[in-house]
C-alpha cells in the first residue's frame, strides 16, 4: 500500500498541477487574509467610531432597533479570537474549491491519458488502487490547507502584533476553526474525488466542481434569503441553508454565529463529512466496478 501511495504521489508530483495549484492557494491566501485585516480594522474600533463609518444614514435618523442590531454585530466581529480565527482561516474561500478541483484533476488525468489501464493491470486489486488515490486527495488537500494557514499566520502575526492584541493562538476557539478549516479542505477534496470519477471528462468535471461550488456558495444561498425576506419569514428557513456544502463548510468553521440563528458549527461539520463520505462511497464503487479503456 505504501508503494502504492508513493505512485499516486509521484504522478502528482511530476505535472504542473500541484506547483500551480499551490501557486493560487498562496498568491488567493494573501489577498483574502489582507483583506480581512482591513475589515478588521474597522471593527477594532470603538462603537461609535464604527457606527460613524460603517453607515451613511446619520445616527439620529436610526431606529432604536437599527443601533441595537449594528451594535449585536459589532460586539461579534470586534472579539478578538473572532477576528484572529477569520484572518486564520481566510484562504478558504477559495481554498476549498481549488482541493476539490485538485481531486478532479488527480482521477480525471488517468482517463485523458490513458494511464488507469496500466495502473490496474499492475495492480489488480482496484481497492488497493482506490484506496491509494484517496489517501493522497487527502494528502494533497492537507498540503493546500497546509500553504494557506502558513500565510494566513504570516499576515496575522503581523497584524494582530502591530494592533498589540497578541496572536490568540491559544484561544479554542482559534484551535477549532483552524482544524476544522482542515476538515474542510480533507472534504472537499475527497467530494471532488467522486466527481471526478462520475465524470471523466476533465474540462466538464472541472466546470462542475467550479460551478458547484459557487452555486452552492453565493447563488443558492442568495435564494434562501430570498425565500426568508419575501415568502416565508421563519427561522427554519435561513437554518436550512446548511444543507448546502459551501453554506456549512462557513458555519463549520466560523465561531460563533454566521448569520442570525445559524447552526451550530458540529451542525455544519456533520452535513460536510455526509457529503463526503458520499461522494467517496460513490466514486469507490464505479470506480471498482466500472471497465476502463
Amino acid at each position: 500500500m505504501t508503494g502504492l501511495i508513493s505512485s499516486e504521489l509521484l504522478k502528482l508530483r511530476t505535472v504542473r498541477t500541484w506547483w500551480t495549484t499551490g501557486a493560487a492557494m498562496a498568491g488567493t491566501t494573501l489577498l483574502m487574509a489582507s483583506w480581512y485585516c482591513w475589515q478588521a480594522t474597522n471593527f477594532m474600533q470603538p462603537f461609535e467610531d464604527y457606527l460613524a463609518g460603517a453607515i451613511l444614514t446619520p445616527r439620529q435618523d436610526m431606529s432604536a432597533e437599527q443601533i441595537a442590531t449594528m451594535h449585536r454585530l459589532w460586539e461579534t466581529q470586534s472579539d478578538v479570537g473572532h477576528i484572529a480565527a477569520t484572518i486564520y482561516t481566510s484562504g478558504q474561500a477559495v481554498g476549498l474549491l481549488l482541493a476539490g478541483v485538485l481531486a478532479v484533476l488527480l482521477v480525471t488525468d488517468e482517463y485523458q491519458h490513458r494511464t488507469l489501464t496500466a495502473t490496474f493491470l499492475a495492480t489488480p486489486r482496484r481497492g488497493r488502487v482506490i484506496g491509494a488515490k484517496l489517501a493522497v486527495v487527502v494528502i494533497a488537500s492537507a498540503g493546500l490547507w497546509l500553504v494557506s494557514t502558513v500565510v494566513d499566520l504570516v499576515v496575522g502575526t503581523v497584524f494582530l502584533t502591530s494592533r498589540d492584541v497578541g496572536l490568540q493562538l491559544g484561544s479554542p476557539d482559534v484551535v477549532t476553526a483552524v482544524l476544522l478549516n482542515l476538515a474542510a479542505y480533507v472534504v472537499w477534496g475527497v467530494f471532488g474525488f467522486g466527481l471526478g470519477v462520475l465524470i471523466r471528462n476533465q474540462v466538464i468535471a472541472t466546470v462542475a466542481a467550479t460551478a458547484l461550488y459557487f452555486l452552492t456558495s453565493v447563488v443558492v444561498a442568495f435564494a434562501f434569503r430570498a425565500i426568508h425576506e419575501l415568502v416565508i419569514e421563519e427561522d427554519w428557513v435561513l437554518k436550512a441553508q446548511v444543507i448546502i456544502p459551501g453554506v456549512a463548510s462557513q458555519i463549520m468553521t466560523t465561531p460563533g454565529e454566521l448569520f442570525a440563528g445559524a447552526p451550530a458549527q458540529w451542525t455544519g461539520a456533520a452535513v460536510l463529512v455526509a457529503y463526503g463520505l458520499t461522494a467517496g462511497l460513490v466514486g469507490t464503487v464505479l470506480l471498482r466496478r466500472r471497465d476502463v479503456v
